[in-house]
């Protein structure tokens, strides 16, 4: 994909503006007010070419729908020197105004008319709306009737994703709206109604007992393009020592070996357990001791000698100086005769996967499992082969977020047929269940999918809002409204999830569809799929964008994927991710995903976006023409 800014740019068939608006030599302030006036005059025209946009607009959408319209006409065009010249003169910039921008530019018109430097021009046509106060106090009562009262009491909201296993043990879900999660996030994507129930049934618990407000929110999974099964693997048991950075052995790689149905409760850390078949028991020649040594070869195919330790109730602990891989059937026989011997019970096969270098090939196919073809030469099936019609040779295509890539070579309806291109030097290892993304490729799917009508039934049952996946088209949206009547929950929140380049052009259009109807409406900015889709070293200009698309819609914005991220994880938050969160508590949400250390991350979220909210200017950019804007047809 050669831009994100060029594939939309071609799309366009530009609204007349006034020629002074490209002028880029400075101008008097006659001149000036000249290019305001016809910039304030192509906004309200913008307004009424596009009036049967507005008339199915709910009443409590109007003036948001009418700010929108204002802004994307606005930003259809350049506006080289407009801002500096307007700061020289010690007028608002029009910078940050995107909530407000009719009545902002009226107000500038105003004050460089009344300087007495001209004779007194007046801002043409009728009366700017909505005013700074009305558009903060328009977007304050969207977060509210979306966010509850988790966004009035706390400034940002914080949503979480919830474990499944936070399900049977409601103690993290307590601790997560203590610690200030407002919206708890279940993803419809992974496990099922009864775990769904069980966490929304939590979380009502929880938020009662707490004397707090937290929302239930659930995702839906969308027409996600994913890879298929693959052949399942002999099982491994990995044991490692522990070295320093010298390769010096610090300790022994330790493994208790215990018969089938004797495996500890809670493994102990730093123990590997190993099922064995049957214990050397008290029959032996020579009865055990520490120090007696059983010695065989390995998965791997290397010779490795396993010393026993101690004996325990459950089984024999075992030292091994070398890392030693175990599969079922590797036998261990005892060194120095009296008997025994260890042979490695079945064990739970490993998921499949296939290492994927560059230059090799790989066909998608409608199959569910495969078996391995040869080498340099793979196939995996495909969870949505329907789109292969739509693929064209030459396209890209990406696995697991971006990890792994390649360029479509043939194309059939059967299977598809690629070349890697982006791969580990030694090879990138490819899994089931996987993302695939397309994203040069113009992809026709619905975003209601079957299963999507089914979860959507128990959510609106069960759930305060449901995130929509792979929005991208009017259609999309209208679906929705049409299933969410027909459950009669037209009131429940909607938050549409902007994860694909399509769902970013035609945002506008979205959100001037879904005001349609009552229901309260957000945005969620999918990080992840976005960056995907359209380049990295786009994502930093997009997630402004639709930040200030949404500030002009007033309209709630969502900041999610890898929020905090280390410090969920290992809980020490990089400096990096810190800057990260601090930008995006310029929205009104936040989501972290779930990891182990959340609820202590949670706290930090809180702690980072109240402080930098401080001050914070209203949605910077130096971005004047928005792709968005330019994709906007009216």
């Amino acid at each position: 994909m050669a831009s994100v800014r060029s594939a939309a740019a071609g799309a366009l068939n530009p609204i007349p503006i006034s020629a002074a608006a490209t002028a880029a030599p400075p101008l008097d302030d006659a001149g000036l007010i000249q290019l305001l006036e016809g910039l304030h005059s192509d906004l309200l025209a913008f307004e009424r070419d596009c009036a049967h946009w507005l008339a199915p607009v709910q009443p409590h959408y109007r003036e948001s729908a009418r700010n929108l319209l204002h802004f994307i006409a606005f930003h259809r065009h350049n506006h080289p020197g407009l801002q500096r010249q307007l700061r020289e003169r010690g007028l608002s910039s029009l910078e940050g105004c995107d909530g407000h921008l009719l009545a902002s530019l009226s107000a500038v018109m105003s004050r460089l008319a009344s300087g007495g430097r001209t004779s007194g021009a007046q801002p043409p046509g009728p009366a700017a709306s909505p005013s700074h106060g009305l558009a903060v106090e328009l977007l304050q009562r969207h977060c509210e009737q979306l966010f509850g009262a988790a966004c009035r009491l706390q400034g940002n909201a914080i949503m979480v994703t919830l474990p499944a296993e936070a399900a049977h043990h409601s103690s993290l879900i307590q601790e997560l709206v203590e610690a200030g999660m407002g919206i708890a996030r279940i993803n419809c994507a992974h496990d099922g109604p009864q775990v769904w129930q069980a966490l929304a049934a939590r979380v009502r618990q929880a938020a009662s007992s707490s004397g707090r407000a937290c929302l239930v929110s659930m995702d839906l999974g969308g027409p996600k393009l994913r890879t298929g099964r693959l052949p399942e693997e002999p099982g491994v048991v990995d044991a490692r020592p522990r070295r320093d950075r010298y390769g010096r052995l610090q300790q022994p790689a330790l493994i208790l070996a215990v018969a089938p149905g004797r495996e500890p409760l809670e493994p102990e850390a730093g123990i590997t357990t190993l099922p064995v078949l049957a214990l050397p028991g008290p029959t032996l020649e020579k009865p055990l001791a520490p120090g007696d040594r059983f010695s065989g070869r390995d998965a791997s195919g290397r010779v490795r000698e396993l010393t026993l330790v101690e004996r325990r109730a459950e089984g024999l602990l075992l030292g091994c100086r070398q890392h030693c891989r175990f599969t079922a059937g590797l036998r261990f026989r005892r060194e120095g005769g009296g008997g025994g011997e260890l042979e490695v019970a079945p064990l739970p096969p490993c998921p499949g996967e296939l290492l994927l270098q560059v230059g090799d090939t790989l066909e998608l196919t409608a199959a569910v499992a495969i078996a391995p073809v040869g080498r340099g030469r793979h196939t995996i099936g495909c969870t949505l082969p329907e789109v292969f019609p739509m693929l064209q040779p030459g396209e890209r295509v990406l696995f697991d977020d971006g990890k792994l890539g390649g360029v479509l070579r043939q194309v059939s309806a059967e299977a598809v047929r690629l070349e890697i291109t982006d791969a580990k030097p030694r090879g990138t290892r490819l899994r089931a269940d996987k993302g695939i993304n397309f994203p040069d490729s113009d992809l026709q799917l619905p975003a209601l999918t079957a299963k999507d009508r089914q979860d959507l039934a128990f959510a609106s049952a069960h759930a305060d809002i449901v995130n929509y996946s792979f929005v991208s088209q009017d259609s999309d949206v209208e679906a929705l409204q049409h299933e969410l009547a027909r459950l009669g929950a037209s009131r429940m929140g909607v938050v549409l999830k902007i994860e694909t380049h399509q769902a970013f052009t035609n945002l506008p259009r979205l959100l001037l569809t879904a005001m349609g109807q009552p229901q309260p409406l957000g945005v969620m900015i999918a990080r992840g799929d976005l960056a995907v889709e359209c380049g990295w070293e786009a994502l930093a200009g997009i997630q402004e964008e639709i930040l200030r698309l949404c500030a002009a819609a007033h309209v709630p914005c969502i900041w999610a994927t890898q929020v905090l991220e280390e410090m969920a994880r290992h809980g020490t938050p990089t400096r990096a991710e810190i800057s990260d969160a601090a930008l995006g508590a310029r929205a009104d949400a936040l989501m972290l995903n779930k990891r182990p250390n959340i609820t202590a991350t949670v706290r930090a979220l809180r702690q980072i976006a109240a402080g930098s909210l401080s001050g914070q200017p209203e949605h910077p950019s130096h971005r004047d023409r928005l792709v968005c804007c330019q994709s906007f047809r009216t």
